[in-house]
C-alpha cells in the first residue's frame, strides 16, 4: 500500500474542516488540521505536504499571509496551494491569491466533485513523486555499488594485466621472428 499523502486544510471555521474532511477522506490520505495560521506553518515544520486547502478570511493571519510566508520558505515553497473563501466573487481577490502562489481559487459553496477531482491530481502528483525518489534513492545505491565493483575489479586485476603486459613487452622486445612478435 503506498504511503499515506499529507493534506493541510486550514480554516478557522471548524465545520468547513469537518465538512472538508468528509469530503477528502481516503485510506492513502492523512488530514492535517489547522484552526489559524499560526498552527499551520507549525504542522508545516514537521510534515510535508501534498497540498494546502486555505481558508482566505481568518481572523490573526488571514489566507494570503499565510501563503506568501509559505512560498518564503525553502520547505513549503513548492507545496501546491488551494484558496477557499465564502466572500463574494472578486477579480481583485482571485488575482491576489494567483499572486500568493495559489493554483486554484475556489468559492464557496464548493461543488465536491470537482474539488474532489482537484484533489485527486494532487494526491496522485505526491504519490508519483515519492515514487520517482525511491527509485532515484535505488538506482543511487545501484550506482555506488556498480563503482565501488569496478574499483575493485580495477584493483584485483591490475597486477594480473601487469605482468602479462610486462611478459608481452619482453616478447617483442626478444623475439627471433615475427609471428611470435604479432602475437606478442
Amino acid at each position: 500500500m503506498p504511503r499515506s499523502v499529507k493534506i493541510l486544510v486550514v480554516d478557522d471555521i471548524e465545520e468547513n474542516i469537518v465538512a472538508l474532511e468528509a469530503l477528502v477522506q481516503r485510506p492513502d490520505v492523512e488530514l492535517l488540521r489547522a484552526n489559524s495560521g499560526p498552527e499551520a506553518l507549525e504542522l508545516l515544520l514537521g510534515h510535508d505536504v501534498a497540498l494546502a486547502l486555505l481558508d482566505v478570511h481568518m481572523p490573526g493571519m488571514d489566507g494570503f499571509e499565510l501563503a506568501e510566508l509559505m512560498r518564503g520558505s525553502p520547505r513549503t515553497r513548492h507545496v501546491p496551494i488551494i484558496f477557499l473563501t465564502a466572500a463574494d466573487r472578486s477579480t481583485h481577490r482571485t488575482f491576489r491569491g494567483y499572486e500568493a502562489g495559489a493554483v486554484d481559487f475556489l468559492y464557496k459553496p464548493l461543488d465536491p466533485h470537482i474539488l474532489r477531482s482537484k484533489i485527486d491530481v494532487f494526491i496522485q502528483l505526491q504519490h508519483q513523486r515519492l515514487q520517482l525518489a525511491e527509485q532515484l534513492d535505488t538506482l543511487t545505491q545501484l550506482l555506488r555499488t556498480n563503482e565501488m565493483f569496478v574499483a575493485v575489479l580495477g584493483h584485483d586485476l591490475r597486477n594480473p594485466l601487469s605482468a602479462i603486459v610486462n611478459i608481452s613487452e619482453v616478447l617483442v622486445q626478444t623475439a627471433t621472428d615475427d609471428r611470435t612478435r604479432d602475437w606478442a
